[in-house]
C-alpha cells in the first residue's frame, strides 16, 4: 500500500469553500498518483455562525461529511505512517504558484503551457523515484503560526495541466466527488418550495475586516444597479449572507419585495428536515445554501469569494448559462493604501453593467484574457472547471 499524506489549507482552520477546494486537490492528487489519501487537517471549518439554537454543533461538518470522497482515504489520526518506508515531499512550493502536469512525458516547452501557467514558474509531476516511495507528502509548507500551513490551496482547473485522456479520467472522478445525497435531496425540496428565483451572494461579514476590501464603502444602490440589470424586481430574489440584520440589506429588500434570506428560509420553512440531517451545524447550512443557489435562474456573486466561485462552477457544470457575474471589483488599486474593509474603490478590473468582467487580452485559456491582477489560482473560478 502506498500513501499520499496531504495537509489541507490552513490545516483545516479556514472557511467552508476553502476547505472544500483544498480537500478536492488532495483527492485529485491521490487519484493521479494512485495512492491512499491521508488527510491531515480534516476538521470542521472554523468560520461558523450562530443561529440561536436553530442549528446544532453536536456533529461538526468536515468537508468529508459534505461530499462523497471517490478515492480510498483515511484521516491522519487513523494511521501512523512512521516506519512504513521512505517518505518524499512531492513539492515544497505553494500550489497557488505551481502547476501539476501529467503524464510526466508532457512537453512543457511550448506556448500552450506558457499560456496555461501564466507566470507560475513551479511545475511538478509524478514519476521516477516518487513512484517507488511508500509515502508521498504534501505537507502544506512551513508553519505560519499556531501550526497553520497554507500551501495546499487553489482551484483545480488552472492547477492541473493534463493530456486529453487524463483530463477525461479526472473529470469522471470529479463528477463522483458530489454532495452527499441527503444534502441534494433537501436542496431539491428547498428549491421546489422557493419556486423560480434569482440569487445573489453579498459577502460582508469578514470582508468588513479584511485588508484590501472595499466593503464598508459600498452602498446598496451599487448592488441594486447590478441586480436590476440582470433581474426583475417582480421576481423572487434569494439573498445569501450570514448577516441578515446588517442595515445594508434594508434598501435591497425594499426594492425587491419578494426577497428571501436563504439561511433563515431553510431554518424557518424546512427546519425539521434540516435538523434531521446527519450534520446540521452552520457549516452544513451554508453548504446547503450553495447547492440551492446553484439552481437559481440567474446568479450574481461577490468577487474573490470562493463561496461564490463554487456556486458558479456548479451552475456551469449543470448546464446553466453561468457568465460569472459580480457585484463590483473587490481588488485594490496597485498603489492603494490597504485598510480593513475600506480600501478605496477603483475600476482597475473593468466591469460591464451586468457584473461580468471585460476581456482585456487574448489567449487560449480564459484566465489569459482578464486583468493581470486577478490571481488565476483562486480569485475567481473559470469555465474550464465545468464538468459536462
Amino acid at each position: 500500500m502506498k500513501y499520499l499524506f496531504y495537509t489541507t489549507y490552513c490545516s483545516g482552520r479556514t472557511g467552508l469553500s476553502n476547505g472544500i477546494m483544498s480537500t478536492e486537490l488532495g483527492v485529485l492528487l491521490a487519484f493521479l498518483t494512485d495512492r491512499v489519501l491521508v488527510l491531515d487537517g480534516n476538521i470542521c471549518p472554523t468560520v461558523r455562525v450562530s443561529y440561536g439554537g436553530k442549528t446544532s454543533s453536536r456533529h461538526l461538518s468536515r468537508p468529508t461529511d459534505l461530499l462523497e470522497i471517490p478515492v480510498p482515504w483515511l484521516s491522519a489520526e487513523q494511521i501512523d505512517l512512521e516506519g512504513r518506508g521512505r517518505a518524499m515531499e512531492l513539492t515544497d512550493r505553494s500550489l497557488l504558484e505551481s502547476v501539476f502536469f501529467y503524464p510526466p512525458s508532457l512537453d512543457l516547452d511550448n506556448e500552450d503551457f506558457r499560456r496555461f501557467a501564466q507566470g507560475r514558474r513551479a511545475a511538478f509531476t509524478y514519476g521516477g523515484e516518487y513512484c517507488d516511495a511508500p509515502v508521498l507528502r504534501l505537507s502544506g509548507g512551513p508553519e505560519i503560526g499556531d501550526g497553520v500551513k497554507i500551501h495546499n490551496f487553489g482551484f483545480y482547473a488552472p492547477f492541473l495541466y493534463l493530456d486529453a485522456a487524463t483530463k477525461q479520467r479526472t473529470h469522471h472522478l470529479l463528477r463522483a466527488m458530489r454532495p452527499q445525497r441527503h444534502f441534494v435531496d433537501l436542496a431539491e425540496r428547498a428549491t421546489a418550495a422557493l419556486g423560480a428565483f434569482n440569487a445573489v451572494h453579498i459577502r460582508r461579514g469578514d470582508f468588513k475586516r479584511t485588508y484590501g476590501r472595499t466593503t464598508l464603502l459600498r452602498r446598496p444602490r451599487e448592488a441594486l444597479a447590478v441586480l436590476d440589470y440582470n433581474f426583475s424586481r417582480r421576481d423572487r430574489l434569494v439573498i445569501l449572507t450570514d448577516e441578515r440584520d446588517d442595515p445594508f440589506f434594508a434598501e435591497i429588500v425594499q426594492a425587491y419585495p419578494d426577497a428571501v434570506f436563504l439561511d433563515h428560509f431553510i431554518l424557518d420553512e424546512l427546519g425539521a428536515e434540516f435538523r434531521d440531517l446527519p450534520h446540521h451545524d452552520s457549516i452544513a447550512l451554508a453548504f446547503l445554501c450553495q447547492l440551492i443557489a446553484a439552481r437559481a435562474r440567474d446568479f450574481v456573486g461577490t468577487m474573490t469569494s470562493t463561496f461564490s466561485s463554487l456556486i458558479q462552477r456548479w451552475r456551469g457544470s449543470s448546464g446553466l448559462d453561468e457568465r460569472f457575474k459580480f457585484l463590483w471589483n473587490e481588488l485594490p488599486a496597485p498603489d492603494a493604501e490597504l485598510v480593513r474593509g475600506a480600501t478605496a474603490i477603483n475600476d482597475g478590473v473593468p466591469m460591464r453593467p451586468d457584473g461580468t468582467m471585460v476581456e482585456e487580452f487574448e489567449g487560449p485559456y480564459s484566465w489569459n484574457r482578464y486583468n493581470a491582477r486577478l490571481n488565476s489560482a483562486w480569485m475567481r473560478e473559470w469555465p474550464e472547471s465545468f464538468l459536462r
